[in-house]
């Protein structure tokens, strides 16, 4: 029998429907979701950048609205206002954006800070707005001040002498600080170093002859002129003194325009009984004035007088002084106990005979002379508020701590703290001319309408810069003469001389008669500007004075910088010989952080720091309401 093979059929696998769908659509979300995604990365890190760019640019607009207007206050093309705010710029358009700015400026401090004037210097803030089509807005703030002209170890607004001559820098002429001239700088042709510059020195007009000159921060730069000040500036001291009752003026006016007839004495006192005279209430003044002629016009200054009429030496000017005699110690002071003008003329033959007691008066070791009104010059060394000449001006303004109440000047000393005069902000001003003198404890800037003449040194309590540090609250002196600051020509600066035994000739060599151990030189602490020159009274020798007789004064050892329109002259010289001073001038670099109060300013605004201010309800009226 036969068996049929069959064959027996399986069902093969059937493929899934739709997965490979399911599976591409999957992908294809996620990659689309990646794709989106991305797009977003990409767009949002591009709004962010754009977001920035576009912060960036309004901030950049309100910084560079605070520089132009900087700009142009320096430019003197808008003025900063003294009260209150200004609007420079009022809804602007910046070109080529949509950018809209205002700015506004403004003086920060009490109302005695005026343009060129300020007890701690002259800062005003600029404040600039910028707001772009969307809405981003910046405001950004910009503190600027005044630079001060104590900045400058010397500025020359000319470049000549008073008499119209040439200012030429030789034999290495130093200046240690910053120096500027608006005119040519002149130096003269020889072996370089003929003038040493040590700090920056900028000009108007250039340098003649510079290679011989040694520049040791660089060249000499090219800036516009910086003007000097002016009379007004004095009238803005003058109220500030006034209303602090520190406004003075002399009694008598007479002689020629460096005789002065009254003085200011600084004095430096140990207020506290602590041992020292640096304390904050350690600073005074007084003030003497010359009622009369009784002793000679010049008495104040000790100026050599004209013998009187009938004397034997018609020519031996100072034997007739009453600043001048043989001292006595009293008390550890030296004290005159008979000047020369009362020391007698005695009967007699012939020259020698009849001023011998004048003549060994004028040759005692111990023969000194002092300033009109000082102390020492009345028996016992006993301060005496009147005598037959001038006076002491009492006290009538501040008061005085118990200790130097007590002093025979108590009611005569003027203190320099504001804690004894809240009305003091640190100036003195003189209606006329004034001589100085004394230590200085405190920060004041003395000012005077016509000329201030240095008689004797003027020194701080504090030595300038002294451990190589500066404080706000050291000792600074300041000067500001309406004319001329000068050195005085007196008994205690320039050595005197009298005649030969036989009144034949001059004896030699001359003598000095200076209680002050800094002699033969003349000690100046202070910044001093004037508004014409700074420089030795009677430079030049008389005509026809034998060099042998040039009367040699030494140096002039200034601490502290020259502002003036035209340099003074020191001295003449003739080969070794010289008749005058010796200028050595060395810059106060304290003077760069704390001027002197009320110091005038070049009206240069200098950037300070710069701020951001949040815009969130910002207006300028809220902003400056507060300053």
């Amino acid at each position: 029998m036969t068996r049929t093979k069959r064959t027996v059929r399986r069902n093969a696998p059937r493929a899934r429907r739709g997965a490979a769908l399911v599976t591409v659509l999957i992908v294809s979300v996620v990659a689309m979701t990646m794709a989106v995604a991305s797009s977003m990365l990409v767009m949002g890190s591009s709004l962010t950048q754009r977001a920035s760019e576009r912060t960036a640019m309004v901030d950049d607009a309100a910084l560079s609205g605070l520089e132009e207007a900087r700009n142009l206050l320096n430019a003197r093309l808008d003025s900063m206002p003294l009260a209150g705010f200004k609007t420079f710029e009022n809804g602007v358009r910046i070109a080529g954006t949509d950018i809209t700015r205002w700015t506004w400026v403004g003086r920060i401090g009490n109302v005695d800070s005026l343009a060129n004037a300020g007890e701690y210097g002259v800062q005003a803030e600029i404040i600039s707005r910028a707001v772009d089509g969307s809405g981003v807005e910046a405001v950004r703030r910009a503190l600027v001040y005044q630079q001060s002209f104590a900045r400058y170890a010397f500025f020359t607004d000319e470049g000549k002498t008073p008499s119209g001559g040439t200012l030429w820098f030789d034999n290495g002429w130093t200046a240690s600080g910053p120096f500027h001239s608006n005119d040519s700088i002149y130096i003269r042709d020889g072996a370089p170093p003929q003038a040493i510059f040590k700090d920056q020195v900028t000009t108007a007009k250039g340098v003649f002859n510079a290679a011989d000159a040694q520049f040791d921060k660089g060249p000499a730069q090219i800036v516009s002129p910086i003007a000097l000040p002016s009379t007004a500036d004095l009238n803005i001291l003058r109220s500030i003194a006034q209303r602090a009752g520190y406004l003075f003026s002399p009694l008598l006016v007479t002689g020629d325009t460096a005789l002065v007839t009254m003085r200011i004495e600084f004095v430096a006192i140990d207020a506290d009984g602590d041992g020292t005279t640096t304390g904050p209430d350690d600073g005074y003044f007084r003030i003497y004035r010359l009622r009369n002629t009784t002793f000679g016009a010049g008495y104040t200054m000790a100026r050599t007088p004209a013998p009187p009429a009938g004397a034997v030496g018609t020519q031996d000017s100072v034997l007739y002084a009453r600043n001048c005699g043989v001292t006595a110690s009293v008390l550890g002071q030296e004290v005159v106990t008979t000047t020369f003008a009362n020391t007698l003329e005695l009967p007699g033959s012939n020259y020698r005979a009849r001023m011998l007691n004048k003549q060994n008066a004028f040759d005692n070791v111990s023969a000194r002379c002092f300033l009109g009104g000082d102390p020492r010059l009345n028996a016992g060394g006993v301060f005496q508020a009147v005598d037959a000449a001038g006076e002491w001006m009492p006290r009538t303004a501040g008061s005085v701590p118990p200790l130097v109440a007590a002093r025979p000047d108590g009611a005569f000393l003027w203190p320099l703290s504001a804690a004894l005069n809240p009305s003091f902000h640190g100036t003195i001003f003189v209606d006329g001319r004034v001589g100085v003198s004394g230590t200085v404890r405190g920060r004041v800037t003395l000012a005077a309408r016509e000329n201030i003449v240095l008689l004797d040194d003027l020194r701080q309590a504090t030595l300038p810069g002294a451990n190589g540090a500066c404080r706000a609250d050291d000792d600074i002196v300041g000067l500001f003469a309406g004319e001329n600051v000068m050195w005085a020509d007196n008994m205690l600066q320039s050595p005197q001389q009298r005649r030969t035994n036989d009144n034949g000739t001059w004896l030699l060599p001359r003598k000095e008669f200076s209680p002050s151990s800094a002699r033969p030189d003349l000690q100046v602490h202070a910044i001093i500007l004037a508004l014409e020159s700074i420089g030795t009274e009677d430079p030049s020798p008389p005509a026809g004075l034998p060099v042998a007789n040039w009367v040699n004064r030494g140096f002039v050892r200034q601490v502290g910088g020259r502002v003036q329109q035209r340099a003074g002259v020191g001295g003449t010289i003739s080969g070794t010989s010289l008749h005058g001073y010796t200028s050595e001038i060395s810059f106060n670099r304290c003077a760069l952080t704390s001027p002197p109060p009320y110091f005038p300013t070049t009206q240069r605004w200098t950037l300070s720091q710069f701020y951001e201010v949040d815009p969130q309800r910002f207006t300028p009226e809220r902003w400056f309401s507060r300053r």
